[in-house]
């Protein structure tokens, strides 16, 4: 009778503190248009939390730009207003200056090299470092594809880049990347992206197809490069006060959740990729993946890195360390 009994009790009491677990309402923004695959992965990692009964927790995603800017988003979850926000990488260098080789065009050679700086010891310390110092947590990078050149003029040689209008985020990094290849970088955000390139405030424009098709920018900006010069990686960032606020079975289900997002992201991302090129060149665009002049471009990048950390801005051989990764 009482071996029957024990696993009943046992049971009822896992239950009894499950119900008791404290509930908590998570409001998640991702920022981009509503379809993009960055809203999609919002609404994938709502319903991955949400599905886990036992964590107790809800999620808001609020969805689109109507929160701001990035970065303004950003500043709402160092403040606490917004616990998550799913978004580009690149949101985390005004928080660090180890964070801002990640961003410059041609630090990585390829997505699989990204990946595994990202589980790299030095990296891991980074992300501790900003935790404490400024209330933010990168949780679990991850890349999803080759950002590409959208413009309003063919792009088929390191000649074409020169003087190009080329509209940059609000962030060092990209600015002092295009100008590395010779071009113009204008400031504007996202949500304003279609109508600078219709007026030709700028002439050209960069992202990933899976984020660009919910904006249509190959309807004004019809010619697509593919340079692999950098690589679209989505970062979730957490309140830390917050993050730390949960007990260890929510933030390891925050966790899982996650990760279930980023694989289905990844998968996506690839899936997709052909996909949208197609019918971006059926709507009128012109898509090439064959631009000769990569490694002209490449050792105009690599000097402008190198010429960074000599002068300080970001610790001395980081650039190496993550080069050595093979």
């Amino acid at each position: 009778m009482k071996k029957v009994l024990f696993p009943l009790l046992v049971s009822a009491l896992m239950a009894s503190v499950a119900s008791a677990q404290t509930a908590v309402k998570v409001t998640l923004a991702t920022g981009d248009a509503i379809g993009s695959l960055r809203n999609q992965m919002g609404e994938h990692l709502k319903a991955e939390v949400e599905k886990n009964k036992a964590l107790n927790i809800t999620v808001n995603h609020v969805q689109g730009p109507i929160l701001g800017s990035a970065a303004q988003i950003m500043d709402q979850v160092v403040e606490g207003s917004v616990q998550l926000f799913g978004n580009d990488l690149a949101w985390g260098v005004p928080y660090d200056p180890d964070y801002q080789p990640l961003s410059f065009g041609f630090t990585f050679r390829d997505t699989d090299q990204m990946m595994k700086y990202f589980g790299s010891p030095v990296f891991k310390a980074t992300v501790e470092k900003v935790a404490a110092s400024s209330n933010l947590r990168m949780l679990s990078p991850v890349p999803l594809a080759s950002r590409m050149f959208f413009s309003v003029k063919p792009l088929n040689t390191a000649a074409d880049f020169k003087g190009l209008k080329v509209r940059a985020p609000g962030l060092e990094m990209f600015v002092e990347s295009y100008k590395a290849y010779g071009a113009s970088p204008t400031t504007v955000a996202w949500n304003e992206i279609f109508l600078g390139l219709k007026t030709k405030l700028v002439e050209a424009a960069h992202g990933p197809v899976t984020d660009v098709i919910a904006n249509k920018w190959h309807l004004v900006a019809p010619y697509i490069t593919k340079t692999n010069d950098m690589f679209a990686a989505n970062a979730w960032y957490v309140n830390e006060a917050f993050w730390k606020k949960l007990d260890n079975s929510q933030r390891d289900g925050i966790q899982k959740a996650i990760d279930a997002t980023n694989q289905w992201g990844m998968a996506q991302a690839i899936s997709k990729e052909k996909e949208i090129i197609a019918l971006m060149v059926s709507e009128g665009a012109t898509y090439s993946d064959s631009f000769k002049d990569r490694d002209i471009l490449r050792g105009q990048a690599i000097e402008a890195l190198k010429k960074f950390e000599k002068s300080g801005k970001w610790s001395r051989g980081l650039v190496a360390s993550i080069d050595a990764i093979k």
